[in-house]
């Protein structure tokens, strides 16, 4: 299982490896170029974005991740942001959690492992699923 962490401190990274259950492989990049370049080339199976600086089109991210096969789980932590609205977010989904700072360590975990979850029920089913055929 592959999960991509977007934080440019990578504080965010280092809670992350300690918090996830055993055998995630947990990557990172820094920037929101970085993470897009990422979703095309090679997506992972879950993402945790931290939504910093607060300007950026997170809109787009988050389309990209739902319109995946099978989408990419998410979960949107924030500082600077209330709710997912704010953060220039659609209505989050199934696949979309938002956390808003503080927070516990024990919720971070939760959240990692609903995330983990959702990531292996959705492959899952991507297993299943016809693959995408190009367009002519």
């Amino acid at each position: 299982m592959h999960l991509l962490v977007l934080d440019g401190s990578r504080v965010l990274h280092s809670l992350v490896r300690r918090l996830a259950p055993e055998g995630v492989d947990i990557e990172s990049v820094a920037s929101f170029d970085d993470a897009l370049k990422r979703l095309a080339l090679r997506p992972p199976q879950a993402l945790i974005v931290n939504l910093t600086p607060a300007d950026l089109p997170w809109g787009e991210l988050q389309r990209l991740c739902q319109r995946h096969l099978p989408p990419i789980p998410v979960l949107y932590e924030s500082c600077v942001h209330r709710d997912p609205l704010d953060a220039g977010l659609e209505v989050l989904n199934g696949s979309g959690n938002f956390l808003t700072k503080p927070y516990s360590l024990d919720e971070l975990r939760h959240e990692i492992a609903r995330l983990v979850e959702a990531a292996e029920v959705g492959g899952a089913r991507g297993d299943e699923a016809e693959p995408p055929r190009a367009q002519l």
